[in-house]
Formats: structure tokens, sequence, C-alpha cells
């Protein structure tokens, strides 16, 4: 039965977020259903503009939206919290997962929004025109290409025409919509970004606004094209989208202060809370303490940033003289880092500030507990290259016994281990990604509730990354020295060791694999590793919990130290072929008179 709501056309946007003072203090309206009239001022033009925008706060910062980038990476695994998580067991994926409208649906509201703005913009009368017409139109012309972004790498080849036409605003129900190819979507996306970045067409600010956060400008649709054609690349092997991200990302690196942009000069300072807009930050989906907008002491709000719970171990659970506070934040315990990132790719926790910048692994006492007094160290993950320079595991053991709190080792277990399991076996206890914490309350009356949802800006894209895309783009030409340089200003930053050429390839297999750990070191947690592991087709290799993939044996580090004991309640990750495309929404399809074609293997 085919069901009477259509997800494609649905255009009710309510709650948005709005312009930002110099202060940062967002200045929002909230609206109901946009219709063509509402268009028909420049008041409702820059309220659709807002409108659009919000619909990322659906995505980023989501447990959907983390759900679908985050989880079942080489990077992170489910934690205690959701056992057996399908997107991370991946067998049990189906097309009835809700987190997969956390893209879909959003993406089309934010999509159609951007579809009437760019459409009806123009036909505004001279004399209700805004001044910034052009900017309005470009803006919305990047929302609507990174949503495609999301889209095509997500479900594949989609939806162009949501029933009135070719990327025409649509205001009723329709139920007769057609999958495009992803070549077709890659060509409406990149148009788009060069329609942005083009004065002569798209008038996007060449450099950030002080008093706006949260729009984007010429940078943040360089970033982005440079992304797309580099994932395009991969797809086609085409030598000249690969030369494309290249050239994009050069145009924002050598001219990163005609842009307003730069790295930090410290990695630690990257995620410090309160510098979400440093000039290294290209683009942010923004929030507030305004609970009309975004309840944040709702936990259940879709509308929350809700990053401060999702990474957190959980540390009141025996753990003595530990209790829940602000500090320490809400353990909602979501995603577990893997062996493997922990161990391998972050193994250089010495020189490397990424690791200390990125993972929280001590907590200190907040409350009294026999033999431990507040301030007291209460609890300390021990990193792996300090367990192994014990002469002997009996030495580690020895060491930990003689502590007065918990000690947990990557590989050993600990009198502190719960019924002779080893505390980071039980997906509970394990170094905390720290980038997304949230001390400040702005609501009155929070100040000392660790239970409220995060009001900080969530970072998408900075300008580390674009680096990192650009050495990605020369690797692919055949251009190692090329990307060695621009691998090594990242690390440089975080203070890492330069890299040789001969670095690239060796224990990590080849130079794509280094890239990609790289990306692990500088990026995890950023809502972009499946995709990451999807464009190189590195997901079965990295992922999969057998051997029988072929796997480098590093790789198979990744749940629990490796293969789940038989006879264990806990599943490991199993993706198949399939799970290089997500299953597209069931009751998308069924609100569909016309054939819409599932994704291989979800049907």
């Amino acid at each position: 039965m085919k069901k009477i709501y259509n997800l494609f056309s649905k255009i009710a946007l309510i709650l948005a977020v709005l312009l930002v003072s110099c202060e940062g203090v967002l200045d929002e309206q909230p609206r109901a259903v946009l219709t063509p009239d509402f268009f028909n001022t420049g008041a409702g033009l820059e309220a659709a503009l807002t409108a659009a925008y919000a619909t990322n706060r659906y995505y980023y910062a989501s447990e959907g939206g983390f759900n679908l980038t985050v989880a079942g990476t080489d990077e992170y695994h489910y934690g205690q919290q959701v056992p057996n998580n399908v997107w991370t067991v991946y067998t049990s994926i189906t097309a009835d997962e809700g987190s997969m409208n956390d893209a879909w649906r959003r993406a089309y509201e934010g999509i159609n929004t951007a579809n009437g703005i760019i459409e009806l913009g123009p036909q505004l009368p001279i004399e209700e025109q805004p001044d910034n017409l052009d900017q309005i139109i470009a803006e919305a012309k990047f929302i609507r290409a990174n949503w495609y972004f999301v889209l095509v790498r997500t479900f594949g080849g989609v939806s162009l025409d949501l029933g009135s036409g070719f990327l025409a605003f649509n205001n009723a129900p329709s139920s007769d919509q057609v999958r495009e190819s992803e070549d077709a979507v890659y060509e409406v996306i990149i148009q788009d970004l060069l329609d942005a970045i083009d004065p002569t067409t798209g008038l996007l600010s060449e450099r950030p606004n002080p008093g706006i956060a949260g729009h984007a400008w010429r940078a943040s649709a360089l970033h982005l094209l440079s992304k797309v054609y580099l994932a395009r690349g991969w797809k086609d092997g085409s030598a000249s989208d690969y030369q494309a991200a290249l050239t994009h990302a050069l145009e924002l690196i050598n001219n990163r202060a005609q842009y307003g942009v730069d790295l930090l000069p410290n990695y630690v300072d990257v995620h410090v809370e309160g510098n979400e807009w440093s000039p290294e930050v290209l683009f942010t989906v923004e929030w507030n303490g305004n609970v009309q907008y975004n309840n944040i002491l709702d936990h259940g709000n879709s509308l929350n940033n809700g990053s401060n719970f999702y990474f957190r171990e959980f540390y009141v659970q025996d753990v003595p003289g530990m209790v829940r506070d602000v500090a320490n934040g809400r353990p909602w315990i979501r995603y577990k880092p893997t062996p493997w990132m922990m161990d391998v790719a972050f193994a250089d926790k010495v020189n490397d500030q990424r690791y200390a910048g990125s993972f929280q692994d001590t907590w200190y006492a907040n409350t009294t507990a026999p033999g431990i007094d507040i301030g007291d160290t209460a609890q300390y993950h021990v990193p792996k290259h300090m367990q192994d320079a014990f002469a002997n595991e009996a030495a580690a053991l020895a060491w930990a016994e003689s502590k007065p709190y918990v000690v947990t080792f990557p590989d050993y277990v600990t009198s502190t281990s719960w019924s002779g399991v080893s505390r980071n076996e039980q997906n509970k206890h394990f170094p905390s990604l720290s980038k997304f914490d949230r001390v400040a309350r702005p609501v009155a009356g929070t100040e000392t509730d660790p239970n409220v949802a995060s009001s900080r800006p969530f970072i998408v894209y900075r300008f580390a990354e674009t680096f990192l895309v650009a050495a990605e783009a020369a690797l692919q030409m055949g251009d190692n020295a090329a990307a060695v340089g621009y691998i090594n200003e990242i690390r440089n930053r975080a203070g890492a060791l330069p890299i040789v050429e001969a670095d690239l390839v060796g224990a990590h297999g080849d130079a794509i694999d280094f890239i990609l750990d790289e990306r692990t070191r500088e990026l995890t947690g950023e809502q972009m590793r499946w995709f990451d592991l999807k464009r190189t087709r590195r997901l079965l290799e990295r992922v999969h919990q057998s051997n029988g993939t072929a796997a480098p044996s590093i790789y198979n580090r990744q749940y629990n130290g490796g293969v789940p004991m038989a006879g264990s309640e806990f599943l490991g990750p199993n993706p198949a072929e399939r799970d290089y495309l997500r299953p597209i929404p069931q009751e998308s399809i069924d609100a569909q008179t016309s054939n819409y074609p599932q994704n291989p293997g979800f049907n």
C-alpha cells in the first residue's frame, strides 16, 4: 500500500538558524511551510536561506548523521549503550532504519528550499530584491551542492526533479520521482559550486563576514569543490578530476590570506571550546541556547547538537571517585574507538599533538572514595607505547596494582576488570573523543547540569583537510613528492615527525593507506570516515572482522583487539559489497507510484 505522503517533496521547515551577531548570538525566527509566495519579498528570501541552512542541524552532530558516517569504520565501533549497532555490524541494516532519514529527508528539505531561492529570487520585482540577492543565491547553490554531495555518496544516484521540473522548486506532493545517475548528480553539484565561486555568475563573498557565522563564503565552496572532484575522480578514474581537485585546493592553499583562512599554529587549539570560528574553519552548522529553536534540555530533540554525548565513556561506572559532572559530560557511550585507531593510527602520542588534542584518557576524581580525594587521578587508560615499555605483562600488571586508581591497558587484564573481562573489552571504558566537549551553559539554571546537549557550532569543513585533499589528488596523479609536502604542512603544525616519500608505503600497504591514516589522525570523529573508506574502496579491507578479506593484520585489531570470541554475544563488523551504498528509506520508495529502484542488496 502506498503511503499518502512523500518525503521527497516535504518542505515543512520549522526552526532555523539565522544570522549571527559579532557576539555570536543567533537571531532566529521560526518558519512554517514554505510556499511560492513566501519568496515574494526580500525578507522572505533571506528567511528561506536561513531555513535551508537549518536543515543541516538534523544531520551534522546528530546521532543519525554519526551513524552514517562514523560508526562501522576502522575508527569507531559500537559502545556499550548500543550493543550490536546495525551500522557497525552491517548485516542487520535494512531500508527501514531511521538514521537514513537524517540524510535523505532533511537533504530534500534543504534542496527544495534552495531551489526556491535560486528559481524565484531573480523573479522578485527590483524594488523587492535585497541588495545581496546574488550572495543569497550563491549561498543557496552551496547548500544545494553540499546536500547533493551527501546524498550521492550515501545513496548513489538520486532525484533531481522533485515534481516540478529539473532543479525546480516544488510545493505539491509528487509520487513519480526518477532516480538520476550518479554522473548527473555530480554534474549538478559541480556546476552549482562553479557558479558560486565565479564572480560573473555568483557572488559568494571572498572573505568570511566576521559578523555572520555559519554562512558559506568562497573558501567554503573552493574546499567543497575540491572534495567533489576528488570523489568523482575515484569513481571514474579521471585524471582531469584529480587535477581539478588539486587546482581548487591549491587556489585556497596558495591564496589563504586573500580568503581569510589559515592553519592555527597549534592543533590543540583547533577544537578548543569557543574557537569554532577560527581562521582554520571553513564552514559550520550553528546552534544556540534558545530553547525555542533547539531545546538543549530535551535530550531526544532531533535538532540538538548531541556530539558532546555520543563519544563519552562510562566514567561513572566502576570508577571510584567519579560522579557525572559538567566537565566530563553525559556518557551516552555510542561510539567506541577501535584498537587500530588508538594503537596504530595514533601510535605516536609523544610528538604528535593530535592524540592529546582529540582524546581524554585520564579522569580526575570529582568526589571522595576510599583512598581517593577530589582532584586525584581516578582512571587512566595507558597508551600502548607505555604498556609496551614494561619488561613484560607481569611487570605492567604489578605497576597497575600499585596504583590507587583504575588502570586500563590496551592488551592486559587488570584486577580492576569486570568478571575477568578486560575493561577495554566491555565497550564502555575507553579514551573518549574530546573534540566536541561542551562546558559552557548558555541557558540560565543549567550551569551545573551535565545532561544538556551542546550549543557549540559543529565544524563541518576546515582548512587542514584542504591539504589532505591536495595530497590525495597529487598521489592519484603520481606526484608523491608534492603529496609529501602537503602532508608535512599539517604534520609540522601538529608536531609530528615529517615524512619522506618512502614513508608513504611500507607498513601502511600503499600511499592511499597512509593518507587514510593521516586523515584519521587529523579528522577522526568529524563525520567523514565512512565516506573516506567508500571513496578509496577500503571499507571491506579495513573494517571486516575476518582475515578472509586479505586485510593486513593491523586493520583487524579493531574489535576488542580482534575477532569476537566464539560464543560471545557481541558481533563483529561484516560489511559486504552492497555496503558501499546505504539503502534508500523504504517509506520514501513506498510513496512513489513509479518504480523507484532500491540499492542492490537491500530489496
